[in-house]
């Protein structure tokens, strides 16, 4: 949220609401596909990139490149290419061995930083499950390309001075059904905006429905006085228990007229904010939406992430409020029970993997690294 990433498909309400750009190219967005090189310029400038933090960077299949110089970028132009085959075709093993190819040439360049991405366990899970032969032979795949990157890197005597970090950006699940959150919507009579056909609502949406995942959707609602400002929880309560009677959904997520985070399930209500001090804040209205038990009322943001760790929602609180205070987050953000997903049309292939929820499956990740750690418990943009 931090970055102005709330998701891989997402609106911005307020460009969305001006005529005079409606030719614009940041009216909305989705990261599938061509719009994926929009990705550094979309990206807030306030945070600051690791490769702009290590100019001598290399980079490989990632998207955010920002700082990267152009000869170190090394699918600046292919990794489009090599996305669509990864998801489209049975072949993502023959791109996680060109990534180690070029990995393995790079050792040669002599760089202070690589980024590598390996994309055949979220893909081949995407479209089997989390545990099939495919997805476990792209661990395997990783595992070999470590071993081959160590035993160069030892050979040459650098293999004490380098750092190893190997780490995801989120857990997967298998899905056996999809929720239609866009004909939800449009049988409630929303016009409802949506991909991949963006032309259907051009001008004249008043909701939308981007997903991510699948198990995570951005729902966007044209407020009482337009798109300039969010409609608030409250505004929109009716459609929250709309939302809450779908088996698929588990926890909404929406603002108040102060700016702070409501969260309900059907397990309770609460709402949280960032008060004095920077402390996290979380008081129940009644019941609690994650089933916390004892979580004090204000913590620092390490303390939430303590305090929740071992809970089935763990820092949930701290990472729905980072993601609305994105411009370009939803009104509502609708988080899946597990088995569910939030897109039933338009996924080509079917997935029968999804990620994206507050889930524990979705948000506790694999993180090795060949240095001691101090912290017994770290954030994925905590390394």
């Amino acid at each position: 949220g931090r970055c102005n990433f709330p998701g891989i498909r997402w609106l911005d309400r307020r460009i969305y609401a001006d005529r005079s750009k409606i030719l614009s190219f940041r009216r909305f967005r989705s990261y599938i596909g061509l719009e994926t090189y929009f990705m550094n310029s979309d990206a807030s400038t306030d945070n600051t990139s690791i490769f702009e933090v290590f100019p001598r960077s290399g980079n490989i299949l990632n998207e955010l490149s920002r700082g990267v110089k152009l000869s170190n970028d090394k699918t600046r132009f292919s990794k489009l290419y090599h996305k669509v085959k990864s998801h489209f075709t049975d072949r993502t093993d023959e791109v996680d061995l060109l990534a180690r190819r070029l990995l393995v040439k790079e050792l040669g360049a002599m760089h202070d930083f690589i980024f590598t991405v390996f994309l055949g366990i979220d893909t081949y899970s995407h479209v089997n499950h989390p545990f099939h032969r495919d997805v476990i032979d792209s661990y395997r795949r990783i595992d070999e390309t470590i071993d081959i990157v160590a035993s160069r890197l030892k050979s040459e005597g650098r293999l004490d001075e380098t750092l190893f970090v190997i780490i995801s950006d989120h857990g997967l699940t298998q899905t056996h059904s999809h929720f239609d959150s866009l004909g939800f919507l449009n049988a409630r009579g929303y016009k409802t905006f949506y991909y991949p056909n963006v032309f259907k609502h051009f001008t004249n949406a008043d909701a939308g429905s981007l997903i991510s995942g699948n198990a995570m959707a951005n729902i966007y609602v044209k407020s009482p006085d337009g798109w300039e400002r969010r409609s608030t929880f409250a505004e929109m309560k009716q459609l929250v228990e709309d939302f809450l009677e779908r088996p698929e959904v588990d926890i909404v997520a929406g603002t108040d007229e102060e700016g702070r985070v409501r969260i309900k399930s059907t397990r309770g209500e609460a709402t949280a904010w960032i008060g004095e001090y920077g402390l996290v804040n979380y008081r129940k209205i009644s019941g609690d939406p994650f089933g916390y038990n004892g979580v004090p009322e204000s913590m620092t943001a390490r303390e939430a992430l303590a305090a929740s760790f071992n809970t089935e929602y763990p820092d949930a609180a701290v990472q729905i409020m980072q993601l609305l205070e994105s411009p370009r987050a939803g009104d509502l953000v609708l988080s899946a029970h597990l088995g569910y997903d939030l897109r039933s049309h338009h996924e080509s292939p079917e997935h029968r993997s999804s990620h994206g929820s507050l889930v524990r499956d979705h948000m506790i990740v694999p993180f090795a690294i060949s240095a001691p750690l101090t912290d017994e418990l770290a954030r994925t943009v905590d390394v």
